[in-house]
């Protein structure tokens, strides 16, 4: 089956899910820090991970779909990442730990998540949220 772009918004996704491997890796980068992080920042980072230079409008769209969703919390021009989209990350850093391991279990996804910076305890956990 063919999958074209004006599909994806109504294809259902398991557990209410539509993060996007490019939302997922912008969401990954926002959560690793300890500070809310400026939109460049966010860019110039993701933009080295996939080796492509990401355009600040491409960027813009993205934070705005993710800020709209409720997975980034905006405090004046910077960003931090939300209960929410802790919680739809989570799982998908879990399935592609796994998919990297090909269903051989070799990788600990708990050491992975480590390794990544992203602790499982705290990807996981609800943190204290203010929003502006």
């Amino acid at each position: 089956m063919n999958c074209i772009v004006g599909d994806l918004p109504s294809r259902a996704q398991p557990f209410g899910w539509n993060m996007t491997a490019f939302e997922l890796a912008v969401f990954v980068r926002i959560y690793r820090n300890d500070a809310p992080l400026w939109r460049d920042n966010v860019r110039k980072e993701v933009s080295l991970w996939v080796e492509h230079m990401v355009a600040p409008a491409e960027l813009k769209a993205c934070l705005d779909h993710m800020l709209a969703r409720g997975w980034l919390l905006q405090r004046g021009d910077r960003l931090r990442a939300s209960n929410e989209g802790r919680a739809i990350a989570r799982p998908l850093m879990n399935g592609l730990i796994r998919m990297l391991d090909q269903g051989t279990r070799l990788v600990d996804v708990a050491l992975m998540l480590s390794i990544l910076r992203l602790p499982h305890d705290q990807l996981g956990s609800p943190v204290a949220e203010e929003r502006s």
